[in-house]
């Protein structure tokens, strides 16, 4: 037997375009009950004021654009009820006369695109239906029925479906309503959220979907809802996680897209002109959660610029910042409050940011999917982001719209390249071969809040073998810029097969420093090129340093897309042997501007481990990778592990980070009967463990707390102590005497 759902989504729509029968009566979407309590806001509040006088202007302004005139009027309407009829003649004439017009087809553009002026456009009519002739409101019903059912439904879901469910709530069709509601509920919930909130189809359409004012029918359908009593939607956890994560973590510090899936280059508008928000999502972000609002506040001011702004005067917009009169629950929105995301690990993805509140701060992400995709999601498993300085460094493809290849100093790049082949982003390939699929395997560990960060990611689901990829983030402390260290591990299914690694600088041309080791990347328009969209003064770099000894270095060529905005661009392609089927490889990506100079970098190579000493003056920090079967020494440290990083200052350790089971450095350090992922700084850290019982080493200590509580001690003598750490991350503190 069929899943009901399923029923509804396959049979019933069909059916239903044919036999919906006409309705005249009484609306049920807009509670004139809740007029006067909207009217007084507006006399007690300037935002709520702001969005009356803007609703009152824009209506008498007689604006050819459908959205001002459906929107504006109808606020207008309760707002200014002295004045009610010529609002409600121009909703009439605008839907008799413009609606009427529009043409609804089968692509984004004629279906998913008008939506939004439909979705105005009924909600207008359901406030003043009252106040229309029995003729001119069937004429209107007629229009807007014929329009709503015409909205293609195989694509770009949910719009026509919350189409078709508004349209049974404005003609009291309960019964329909109910059943398309629980149509809407399954497409939304099944197409669009995940469980920790990271938009499947990517970073571009996350955000033109719940936030762009030309999506109403996507992104406020539910604020009506929520309005009319159906309370699961500002509460969804799942609807919080997505808000969070698009405002926080699909975005770079200075607000520029991270370019994954089908996510078009340059800057995302967040629906502003001037000082005006037109859409009120990033306001409405508040009803979702604190941080979601915090991190709206965010893109708006440093991403757009913004120290204040109004809202622009719709009825939608009015009623999801005011909410009912029952509820009485209006909120308001200050830019002052803005607040960058910190550091987070999800499970399909993760963001590595600097730690002060600046647009200028560093910022890598990862994607890998684990368990839903759309048509807008790449083939781009284990894929990274990077941004810093306020500018994008590292891109993925995206694309610059269905099926449309790009072209630009004589070079084409396809679409089919653009949105299926993993080499176009950051990502990591076997013998060269495309990936599979788009599903990665998720993030598997990660630490944060510290000034060493780390996260795993995996992806065994699309490639043949096994790709670990390990990030380490050296936050700028000591006197030190910051940076990243990638070190990726792979296991490949087939003897004596090739490892390929590709970035793509967001620039036009990569300079060689050093031969197959060090290139430079200047994020700036070249001579003679567009070159990449800028967002700011600095004059930013990107190095690449190769910490492993690669077989071959490529310099290879295709077309950045950039929202019109074109540029051929040079993009490193590195081969990397194996050795009993396995490679671990580690790259340093260190940004720089006139502010932050790029620390000296030299390779490490001895017969265990790879890598990278790193000095930055008196500090220097040592980065080294292997599969972590062997023990390894660098001067005065050894260790066992994956992953090792360390910081000494004028020759002293002051921090250490390891995946893997053994560090020491004179009288400090560490040992475990199982791997685990600990970093340690001035006696404190973070320790991510299996459960093992790991022994550390410190002059004078004592005893071992674990998330502030004294752990299980197994052992202890002069400078070392021996504590049960159990599965999971735990803050980790050394007492000493």
């Amino acid at each position: 037997m069929k899943n009901m759902t399923t029923v509804i989504t396959s049979v019933f729509f069909g059916l239903l375009i044919l036999s919906l029968p006409k309705q005249g009566v009484a609306g049920n979407i807009v509670d004139p009950d809740d007029y006067e309590y909207w009217r007084s806001l507006a006399d007690s509040s300037a935002m709520f004021g702001a969005m009356k006088a803007d609703a009152i202007a824009t209506a008498n302004e007689h604006g050819s654009e459908m959205r001002d005139v459906m929107g504006a009027n109808a606020l207008a309407y309760i707002l200014d009820p002295q004045n009610k009829n010529k609002y409600v003649a121009n909703i009439r004439d605008g839907i008799r006369n413009e609606v009427a017009n529009i043409y609804i087809g089968d692509t984004a553009a004629t279906s998913s695109v008008p939506s939004h002026i439909l979705f105005h456009a009924l909600l207008a009519l359901d406030v003043v239906r009252n106040d229309l002739s029995n003729s001119d409101l069937k004429a209107c019903e007629d229009i807007l029925e014929d329009k709503i059912f015409q909205l293609f439904l195989p694509k770009w879901k949910p719009h026509a479906v919350a189409m078709r469910m508004m349209w049974h709530k404005y003609a009291g069709n309960e019964a329909d309503f109910l059943v398309t509601k629980n149509a809407y509920d399954h497409i939304l919930d099944t197409l669009h959220l995940t469980p920790d909130g990271v938009y499947p189809g990517g970073t571009g359409y996350g955000m033109e979907r719940f936030n762009s004012r030309a999506r109403s029918a996507k992104n406020t359908v539910y604020d009506l809802l929520e309005y009319m009593g159906y309370n699961e939607y500002y509460s969804n956890p799942k609807m919080r996680r997505l808000h969070e994560w698009i405002y926080g973590y699909a975005t770079s510090p200075a607000g520029a897209t991270i370019f994954y899936g089908d996510a078009r280059g340059g800057r995302k508008s967040w629906d502003v002109e001037g000082d005006v928000l037109i859409s009120h999502t990033t306001a409405r972000a508040a009803r979702f959660s604190d941080d979601a609002y915090r991190y709206a506040m965010w893109v708006l001011r440093h991403g757009e610029g913004l120290e204040k702004a109004t809202l622009k005067g719709y009825l939608a917009s009015y009623i999801a910042m005011a909410g009912s009169g029952e509820a009485n629950n209006p909120i308001e929105f200050d830019i002052a409050d803005a607040r960058l995301a910190p550091s987070k690990i999800f499970t399909n993805y993760a963001a590595l940011i600097g730690n002060s509140q600046s647009k200028d701060e560093l910022y890598l992400s990862v994607l890998s999917l684990t368990g839903q995709q759309e048509y807008h999601t790449h083939f781009e498993a284990n894929a990274i982001g990077m941004a810093g300085y306020g500018e994008i460094l590292l891109r993925n493809a995206g694309y610059d719209g269905p099926s449309t290849d790009v072209s630009a100093g004589g070079l084409t790049t396809s679409a089919r390249f653009l949105q299926r082949n993993s080499e176009s982003g950051n990502a990591l390939m076997i013998d060269g071969e495309n990936h599979s699929g788009k599903y990665g395997s998720g993030l598997v560990e990660g630490i944060v809040g510290t000034d060493i960060e780390y996260f795993r990611s995996l992806n065994d689901a699309s490639i043949k073998g096994s790709h670990n990829r390990d990030v380490v983030f050296v936050q700028a402390a000591d006197g030190a810029n910051g940076y990243y260290v990638v070190m990726d591990h792979v296991t490949a299914d087939a003897a004596g097969a090739a490892i390929n690694v590709a970035w793509h600088p967001n620039t036009a041309k990569t300079k060689t420093v050093r031969d197959e080791m060090e290139f430079r990347s200047d994020i700036e328009v070249q001579v003679g090129d567009d070159g990449p969209v800028l967002f700011g003064d600095n004059a930013v770099t990107l190095t690449t340093f190769l910490g492993t000894e690669p077989t071959t270095v490529e310099k290879k060529e295709m077309v950045n897309q950039s929202r019109g905005h074109h540029y051929p661009a040079e993009y490193l392609y590195i081969t990397y042997p194996t050795s009993s089927n396995r490679a671990d490889i580690l790259t340093v990506l260190f940004p720089g501007d006139q502010n932050h100079s790029v620390g000296n970098m030299n390779r490490i190579d001895s017969e265990a481990y790879t890598g990278t000493e790193i000095a930055q003056g008196e500090v220097v920090d040592v980065a080294l990778t292997s599969r972590g079967t062997s023990a390894g020494s660098q001067d005065s440290t050894s260790f066992t592990g994956e992953d090792v990083v360390y910081r000494t200052v004028s020759g002293d350790l002051t921090s250490y980070f390891v995946k893997g089971n053994s560090f020491r450095d004179g009288l400090e350090g560490f040992t475990s009967t199982r791997w685990v992922a600990l970093y340690v700084r001035d006696a404190s850290g973070k320790i991510v463990s299996p459960g093992a019982n790991v022994t550390f080493y410190y002059p004078g200590i004592s005893s071992v707390k674990l998330n502030g509580k004294p752990a299980s001690t197994v052992g202890s003598g002069e400078n070392w102590v021996a504590v049960y750490v159990p599965a999971g991350e735990h803050a980790v503190e050394l007492q000493a005497e």
